[in-house]
């Protein structure tokens, strides 16, 4: 199985991705000093991540005793956030070094965090005991990387850009777009999930909201980006403009979002 893949490309898959200068794409969620943590494309599970050192190197005693504990130590706090995020009961965590011990990319070693649950067979449980089959890779991201975001940022709200089913309009609290209050102990996907999705007649989570780069999410909000129905009898209390209107009415930071969200889930550049 490979592990991160796509249309082949020269060189390996995680020096690229490294050198990328779109993590959305690239599916990076964090970036350290000495490491980063990437889905994977393939994945074992819904929420498999791999911590993968900085250097291109194919044996642990080829890193630096720094690289090592900055890999521990993602490996810690990424156990720890994906249980936040996606409830699962247990992780499988480790490393096959070498092509003999199954390794898909065993120049460039890699930990997996895979996380597992309770009669799990590439399902994943959600809210209310039923599963579905794994989700798609962007929702996946957003949900990590906007813990990861909240928790960089100290942020006590994230951003939402709720688009209409056809992605025609969005909706707008006054003049800019709802916020979503975060309590602490909750992931902001399971907040949303509680305060909003559980109202909506249909949502479907298209992914992340925010910037491209993950350097930005130590400063800026956490954002999220759905598409959206309330249910009939709540439709007056929400507010719908085009997105022509919006642009027009939004404040700058609020704009870009919305540029954001329209050219990487419906390309375009509105």
């Amino acid at each position: 199985m490979g592990y991160v893949g796509g249309t082949p490309v020269p060189g390996c898959v995680f020096c690229n991705a490294l050198a990328s200068n779109d993590d959305v794409t690239s599916l990076i969620v964090h970036r350290g000093e000495h490491a980063f943590v990437i889905l994977n494309l393939y994945p074992y599970n819904t929420g498999h991540l791999m911590v993968v050192p900085n250097d291109h190197v194919s044996d642990l005693a080829a890193l630096s005793s720094i690289a090592r504990a900055e890999i521990a130590e993602l490996t810690a706090s990424f156990c720890t956030g994906l249980r936040r995020v996606m409830g699962c009961d247990g992780l499988n965590v480790g490393m096959n070094l070498g092509s003999a011990a199954g390794a898909g990319i065993a120049d460039h070693l890699h930990q997996h965090i895979v996380p597992r649950w309770i009669g799990d067979a590439n399902f994943m449980p959600i809210v209310g005991g039923t599963k579905v089959l794994p989700e798609l890779l962007p929702a996946t991201y957003a949900k990590i990387r906007t813990e990861v975001a909240r928790q960089k940022s100290a942020a006590d709200s994230v951003v939402l850009v709720l688009m209409v089913p056809d992605r025609s309009g969005v909706f707008l609290a006054a003049h800019s777009l709802p916020r979503l209050s975060l309590a602490d102990g909750v992931s902001v996907w399971m907040t949303f999930v509680n305060t909003i999705a559980s109202r909506a007649a249909a949502c479907e989570l298209l992914g992340w909201g925010g910037a491209t780069s993950t350097e930005s999410d130590a400063t800026e909000s956490p954002a999220l980006a759905m598409t959206f129905a309330p249910r009939a009898e709540d439709r007056a209390s929400y507010r719908v403009c085009s997105i022509e209107k919006a642009v027009s009415l939004l404040p700058n930071d609020d704009r870009v979002l919305l540029s954001t969200a329209l050219s990487r889930f419906t390309g375009s550049t509105s």
